[in-house]
């Protein structure tokens, strides 16, 4: 027979976290909120990882079931929790040089069309907006590519707003650190270049280097804001698979308002399977998920 202490082993390991159940009405209350402060369209089919995503904050806050979770939202600490709830309902997969096609567009084309244009008119400046930037993958792949291309280049100055709903992904962005397996698809070489290797707690991390830091300006921004009130217009703009999460409508009027924040001739860089089909007036193909400003 099993002695006591194995029964109380076997016991402590068997107990299994509480489930909630998400009402249909508590689930389209939360859908209307999330809709009404971030545009964000959770569909139908979302439910399951509404519960999976937020059974964790029940938990922590102590609460008994969705019901009690959408009365907190409405009580005194309801926006700090918003907060908590977005970053948990949003999804933020990265990598570095994820869509290689893209960076071989700014490498191929965009930068060397940039380059001789500002030749030619002598404003050796770039500017471009990570939008939706996650924990900053992103942004600094973009920063490594322009690095590497204006080298040579004298004079160019490159500058990149990386902006996110997401505050704990900012946070993680802003902290530039990276576990060694994530700087894989980096080639070794711009590894040694653009990242310090350090140790911490025993652990190995890749530091973003200061000049390439200089280059990003990290900021919390919600795309359904009634404007992108920028200080200067962009060459280029990168907002990866985060149109797939909101309804028509809005992504036209989203994709309005970066075409206005894009010089004529600007770019816009889309996820792989995002389109630009319900703002072909403002933006035509000209590669792969990449469109001019018209």
């Amino acid at each position: 027979m099993p002695s006591d202490s194995n029964s109380q082993k076997a016991a402590k390991f068997s107990v299994m976290p509480k489930a909630f159940e998400l009402k249909p009405r508590e689930y389209e209350a939360i859908r209307v909120l999330v809709k009404e402060k971030t545009g964000i369209n959770l569909g139908l089919r979302k439910r399951d990882l509404v519960v999976s995503r937020l059974s964790k904050r029940l938990r922590a806050l102590g609460l008994s079931g969705f019901k009690q979770y959408i009365d907190y939202l409405d009580g005194p600490e309801g926006p700090d929790e918003l907060v908590q709830m977005i970053n948990r309902i949003t999804t933020n997969k990265t990598d570095f040089f994820r869509e290689k096609h893209h960076f071989d567009f700014l490498t191929g084309h965009l930068f060397p069309r940039i380059y001789q244009a500002g030749q030619t008119s002598g404003i050796r400046r770039v500017r471009a907006w990570s939008a939706g930037c996650s924990s900053g993958e992103e942004p600094y792949s973009i920063c490594i590519a322009a690095a590497e291309y204006f080298q040579d280049k004298p004079g160019w100055d490159f500058k990149l707003l990386a902006t996110d709903l997401d505050t704990t992904m900012l946070q993680k962005a802003s902290a530039r650190l990276y576990e060694e397996a994530l700087l894989e698809p980096v080639p070794r070489h711009l590894q040694l270049k653009y990242f310090a290797r350090i140790r911490r707690d025993g652990q190995v991390f890749y530091e973003a280097k200061k000049h390439l830091r200089d280059m990003i300006t990290f900021r919390k921004f919600n795309l359904m804001h009634p404007s992108y009130p920028l200080k200067t217009t962009l060459d280029f703009i990168f907002c990866r698979n985060v149109l797939i999460y909101f309804d028509a409508q809005d992504k036209t009027d989203i994709m309005t308002k970066f075409h206005a924040v894009l010089k004529p001739g600007g770019h816009m860089f889309v996820g792989h399977s995002e389109s630009l089909m319900m703002v072909k007036h403002l933006f035509r193909s000209v590669g792969t998920t990449v469109y001019e400003r018209i």
